[in-house]
């Protein structure tokens, strides 16, 4: 996404001004303020221009005839391209997040969970965990039991440290010597694969070798059909913090607490919203949307920071924060970027 252009040294100053005031108090910010950030080197009168030209320019902008300015959505991009990135995350922070998360032998469930709590307590402002899909995991080991009536128990083991287990009918009686045929054939030619591609690799070989009637093939793909394994699955979202996003300034309306409500409530969005981000975002680093460069309508009264983990240089899930789009920038862009490498550390080391 291309940024605004560059702006001249005197209205960036100001600009960051005018945002900084406005993260910290939620207030409209007037010249006076500005001119005292700015050590007095300009005079509120020269201050008043330059606020209005960056109105004009569609940076700023003012809610009622007597008040100071707000920054607008251009305003935050620009903050983002070109101011935050210069700073790095405070040491007291990144010892708090490695204390928190940083243990290697936690179960990832009870990782994402906190993840979530953690993204929350550092941004105030809501954290969400994209955990991996079923489809997305990698396989480390899997086994077919032959149960009475036709029924199947599969035991997938997979990475990272998941274990599931399920029970499925077929349409005929399968041997359980036939069935460990089909798991040693699964364990020696896919182990660290991810279950979606297993599926898709055994149902294009069995195109290939469909002349052939290759027995083993057909049991593993009727297995696969049947128990609907690496079928594309949504992971679970965790989601912490909106009693803490209830309490900023731009939620004092009715209204507005309505719809942030609805939005969070609908967790089927939230999750096709961070999965659409992370099919879209780079490999590592975090992702920005902010206010109406978000694609979907009821997110864009709000900012959504989001980076990808990984187990082992895959990608699995996403993690981020979601609030209004007055926040406070360096942090929580530093914060998810951080969190996001522990967690995908972590995760691989378990």
């Amino acid at each position: 996404m291309r940024g605004p252009v560059e702006l001249e040294r005197r209205q960036s100053e100001v600009l960051v001004s005018v945002i900084r005031r406005y993260v910290a108090s939620g207030a409209p910010v007037g010249s006076k303020a500005v001119a005292e950030d700015l050590n007095d080197t300009v005079s509120s009168a020269t201050v008043r221009n330059t606020m209005a030209e960056l109105e004009c320019a569609g940076y700023l902008e003012q809610p009622h005839v007597s008040a100071g300015r707000i920054p607008t959505d251009k305003a935050y991009r620009y903050y983002v391209d070109r101011v935050a990135g210069a700073y790095s995350l405070q040491p007291d922070m990144a010892r708090y997040i490695h204390a928190a998360l940083g243990n290697e032998t936690v179960a990832p469930e009870d990782l994402m969970a906190r993840t979530s709590q953690v993204l929350s307590e550092l941004s105030q402002n809501v954290g969400l965990v994209l955990a991996p899909a079923s489809s997305d995991k990698l396989l480390e080991h899997v086994k077919f039991v032959a149960l009475p009536d036709r029924r199947v128990l599969v035991v997938i083991v997979s990475r990272p440290d998941v274990v599931e287990n399920r029970v499925i009918r077929l349409d005929e009686e399968i041997p359980q010597g036939e069935l460990d045929r089909a798991a040693d054939y699964l364990n020696t030619e896919f182990r660290g694969w991810s279950l979606r591609t297993i599926r898709l690799q055994i149902f294009k070989r069995l195109e290939e070798m469909r002349a052939t009637c290759e027995t083993l093939l057909t049991r593993v793909a009727h297995l696969f059909l049947e128990g609907a394994i690496g079928q594309p699955q949504a992971g679970a979202l965790f989601l912490e913090g909106t009693a803490k996003i209830l309490g900023q300034p731009e939620f004092v309306d009715a209204r507005r607490v309505r719809e942030l409500l609805d939005t969070f409530e609908q967790k089927a969005r939230l999750i096709q919203i961070l999965t659409a981000c992370l099919e879209s975002s780079p490999r590592s680093g975090a992702t920005i949307l902010i206010g109406r460069e978000n694609p979907a309508v009821e997110m864009r009264q709000f900012t959504l920071i989001v980076a990808p983990f990984s187990y082992r240089n895959q990608t699995i899930g996403a993690l981020g924060i979601v609030g209004p789009t007055r926040m406070e920038y360096d942090r929580a862009i530093h914060a998810v970027e951080y969190i996001a490498h522990l967690t995908s550390r972590t995760l691989s080391i378990a």
